[in-house]
């Protein structure tokens, strides 16, 4: 039975590895009809926050089948490093993986190893019998697993900023994914991300991932900047969320209708 499309071909690894700024935005809810309508736009990913929002596995997956007709790829965000939700994300056919809050490289070869088939890791082979590889359509998913799947450690504390060289040199990884609020509350500045020594780190993080030749992505909540990210060389930039678009579109409709 022919497919409408090559599924394993990942977009946003390979725009990302060119360096061709991918748009995301960030899903928090567990709707399949707000991510459809998301992917109705033109964000080349989906950020489903599965460490912060109401998420399972389960949700997840539904979204991702939401949206998978349209041009944008999930990248889901777990709550935690860990072997058992890794192998299941990536048998369901979720290619994008951000782990939060690493902060070594010991950890992020952790991480590598649960996320890669033998001789390198550990991660049981079941792709082509489920989701992942089309139910046995694509019989080509090992060969090609290395190449379209891509694991993003993220870093957002001070240890991880000490230990950036070590997480970014670690081989497999597809890129970083720095947090700037969880650096700033770490940092002990609270939310502000725009004090001068969250600034410094971001800027330092950002240039020198970008030496080591691994692409890097953040979050922007101005376009100013999202605009310095994109000239310190980021190449995939998270803006807005749904629940934050859905609190500010309740509140100017009502202020502008009240008026």
């Amino acid at each position: 039975m022919p497919m409408v499309k090559d599924y394993l071909r990942n977009s946003f690894k390979h725009g990302i590895e060119a360096g061709i700024l991918q748009y995301g935005v960030g899903q928090e809810t567990t709707s399949t009809e707000v991510a459809e309508i998301l992917a109705t736009s033109n964000y080349d990913w989906l950020f489903i926050d599965g460490e912060h929002g109401g998420h399972t596995v389960t949700t997840i997956l539904e979204i991702a089948r939401a949206i998978a007709a349209y041009d944008m790829t999930p990248v889901v965000r777990i709550p935690q490093a860990g072997t058992g939700i890794i192998k299941q994300l990536l048998d369901g056919g979720i290619q994008n993986i951000i782990i939060p809050k690493v902060e070594s490289g010991e950890e992020t070869e952790d991480i590598m190893y649960w996320a890669s088939y033998a001789p390198w890791g550990n991660r049981g082979f079941g792709a082509t019998a489920v989701r992942a590889g089309r139910f046995g359509r694509h019989a080509d998913y090992l060969d090609r697993a290395v190449d379209e799947i891509c694991i993003l450690p993220q870093i957002e504390s001070k240890k991880g900023i000490e230990n950036l060289e070590a997480i970014t040199k670690t081989p497999g990884i597809g890129g970083v994914f720095l947090g700037p609020i969880d650096l700033a509350v770490d940092m002990g500045y609270g939310i502000n991300i725009f004090h001068p020594e969250v600034e410094k780190a971001m800027d330092y993080a950002i240039t020198r991932i970008k030496e080591l030749g691994v692409p890097v992505g953040t979050i922007a909540v101005t376009p100013e900047q999202a605009k310095h990210f994109v000239e310190l060389g980021v190449s995939f930039l998270g803006i807005g969320a749904d629940t934050a678009f859905l609190v500010n579109a309740a509140d100017k409709t009502l202020e502008t209708f009240k008026k």
